[in-house]
């Protein structure tokens, strides 16, 4: 997990994104359409590294080991990430960091 606040998550994906400085930031970490949003645009940035990324805070989150190569579990991961899981892979995987 990030030592990031919810608000600092936000705002610097609302600044990676080019989301608009004079609109209100939005709630990424917290709300499930803005979480998803972000995610799409870590996705079509690069796929590969955001659901790595999703797959480390998941599994570090719940101390679990995912099958290697088993594109069913790494599905089902994605699908029940949290916003805040969603949020700080987009933020890893768009700032370089993951």
């Amino acid at each position: 997990m990030l030592d990031m606040t919810d608000q600092q998550i936000n705002v610097a994906l609302a600044e990676l994104t080019g989301f608009p400085a004079d609109k209100l930031t939005p709630n990424y970490c917290n709300d499930a359409a803005a979480s998803l949003e972000v995610q799409a645009k870590a996705l079509m940035t690069a796929g590969k590294e955001y659901t790595m990324c999703l797959t480390k805070i998941l599994t570090d989150s719940f101390e679990i080991e995912v099958p290697e190569n088993d594109p069913y579990w790494i599905a089902t991961l994605v699908l029940t990430a949290t916003p805040r899981q969603r949020a700080e892979a987009a933020y890893m995987t768009l700032s370089s960091q993951c």
